[in-house]
């Protein structure tokens, strides 16, 4: 079956099914209160849930790599359809560590089906890429004449001689100014590139970098000294225990990225300590310092009052691709 007639048709009954309801309500038949909003706001991951579907029967009709990507969608709106239905309090942080061992098994099944596509692959190339060779043919008809030849410079020539000989000495007095000034200017862009690239990043010797792979990263369990930091994640919860940190002054700068799992920060609740959160998410929900959101591609810059006047300063920026975060102050 044509897969454009099958979105078009998917598309289509949603649509009508949506019209026939707001219809009915507005003829009484149906007795129902709720927004535009509101249903965007709750069936939202219905999106995912299609396109997950979508790229699961691709990749089962197809035999693309699609079908992975599918499924994790198809999974990730089924839980967020959920929460905001009420069927379930799951999160993308519990099913986090239920992924990877799914991914392995996903792996092991591509690897033994992929021999069959090499091989239908193999088999198929001669029949339309290659040729046999023939051989050259004999040109036919009329062969055009050969170009004349240029002058022999070899031959004696007192006026040819000068015109050379002059234009020759002014060239080369033209590379000789040519190459000071590129030596001259090479010279001045190095420097004046390492001085704004210094200026441009603020280059710290002391920032730390922390990363994983698959499970759970947990910062501050015991008092530590809080120092400029990268941490990068894949699969699973983020979290950073501020509370307990000796804070130096000035601002310090903490970078958070993570593709999938919730990212949880617990800052002191201290007038003299600012905070400053600037989040980007994909996909999920939005809490930092009593604020939240929730959806797609939600940005957030939040700045705690006073920040700029305060002793001690975090700015906080994290980047999440699927999953929660959530930045709290605690005490």
């Amino acid at each position: 079956m044509n897969g454009n007639f099958i979105n078009r048709l998917f598309i289509g009954v949603i649509v009508i099914a949506v019209g026939v309801l707001f219809l009915l309500r507005q003829t009484g038949q149906l007795d129902f209160d709720f927004s535009i909003g509101h249903l965007i706001s709750t069936y939202w991951p219905v999106l995912l849930i299609y396109f997950g579907l979508q790229g699961v029967l691709s990749g089962a009709f197809n035999g693309s790599g699609s079908g992975w990507w599918g499924g994790i969608m198809l999974l990730i709106g089924f839980v967020f359809l959920g929460r905001n239905l009420d069927w379930f309090s799951w999160s993308v942080g519990d099913i986090a560590p239920y992924i990877w061992p799914i991914i392995i098994i996903l792996i092991g099944i591509n690897m033994i089906r992929r021999p069959k596509k090499r091989k239908r692959r193999s088999h198929a190339q001669p029949n339309d890429d290659w040729k046999s060779f023939t051989g050259y043919k004999e040109p036919q008809g009329h062969v055009p004449p050969a170009p004349p030849l240029h002058p022999d410079p070899t031959k004696p020539g007192e006026a040819n001689e000068e015109e050379r000989t002059e234009p020759k000495q002014k060239q080369t007095g033209y590379e000789d100014d040519v190459k000071k000034h590129h030596d001259h200017s090479k010279r001045h862009g190095r420097h004046h590139h390492h001085h704004h690239e210094t200026e441009y990043w603020n280059y710290d010797s002391d920032a730390q970098t922390r990363s994983g792979f698959i499970g759970d990263i947990h910062i501050g369990h015991d008092y530590w000294e809080l120092k400029p930091m990268n941490i990068s994640h894949f699969i699973g919860d983020t979290v950073v225990d501020l509370t307990k940190a000796q804070i130096p002054f000035g601002e310090t700068r903490l970078c958070i990225s993570s593709f999938v799992g919730d990212v949880k920060v617990y800052v002191p609740n201290d007038y003299e300590v600012g905070i400053q959160v600037i989040s980007s998410a994909f996909v999920g929900d939005v809490k930092i310092l009593g604020e939240r959101e929730g959806g797609f591609f939600k940005n957030v810059n939040i700045y705690s009052p006073a920040y700029s006047d305060t002793d001690k300063r975090i700015k906080l920026v994290v980047s999440t691709f699927v999953g929660d975060v959530r930045v709290t102050k605690v005490g």
